[in-house]
């Protein structure tokens, strides 16, 4: 009862903080990714005088932020995969027993609905992180083409931009939320059939050691005296 309870308050919990943290990653991407362009942008426009102590500013605080954030998603996915909670979540579902012997037909059922999951998410997440990238790429290049460059600076322009603040912030929470829920199922699917595997080779290293030792002690019993 209380590992049921513990993993219905533990995994909305993390899936929640997880979902927060991933955003404000992406987000502090977008600002790292505006603070460099502030600094570049006399590449195009000879002529453009750049902000360069905001832009130092915003690239100093933001890549603080994604340090932080990601080691704080990384403590958080942790929460979820410690392989000792992996594991009596295990022998709550009698996938394998207290002393790490496995039950052979739940394994094949855990086998193959893993395999299958593993492969589903893993091009699911493929795909959000290339819609992410496209829409922070295709988002810039409009921003510079929106902006003016003799009356308004390009690191001002991004951070006032309100509406398009809120529209990232937005769907950042979304993709957050579907990469971290498959980050964590993932993982905890690897994190499972790992334990499995493991107990699953040393059941078979016990079945054929006794198996040995049945054939020797019947090869003993059938020489003649």
């Amino acid at each position: 009862m209380k590992r049921l309870n513990y993993d219905k308050v533990a995994f909305p919990i993390c899936l929640s903080l997880g979902t927060i943290l991933m955003a404000g990653i992406l987000l502090s991407i977008d600002f790292l990714y505006a603070g460099v362009q502030e600094l570049f942008l006399v590449n195009i426009n000879p002529d453009y005088i750049p902000d360069t102590q905001l832009a130092k500013v915003v690239i100093i605080a933001s890549s603080i932020a994604l340090a932080v954030g990601a080691a704080l998603y990384a403590l958080n996915v942790w929460v979820l995969i410690r392989k000792k909670k992996v594991q009596e979540r295990l022998v709550n579902e009698q996938i394998i027993d207290q002393d790490g012997s496995v039950n052979f037909k739940t394994f094949q059922v855990e086998i193959s609905s893993s395999l299958k999951i593993l492969r589903d998410l893993f091009g699911f997440l493929v795909i959000i992180v290339l819609i992410s990238g496209l829409f922070s790429f295709f988002r810039f290049i409009w921003m510079i083409s929106k902006y003016r460059f003799y009356s308004e600076l390009f690191i001002h322009y991004f951070l006032n931009n309100t509406s398009s603040i809120i529209i990232s912030i937005s769907l950042y929470i979304a993709i957050g939320l579907m990469m971290t829920y498959m980050i964590i199922t993932s993982l905890q699917k690897y994190q499972r059939l790992q334990i499995i595997a493991k107990n699953y080779d040393k059941a078979m290293d016990t079945a054929l050691g006794n198996f040995g030792k049945l054939m020797t002690e019947d090869a003993e019993n059938k020489e003649p005296e």
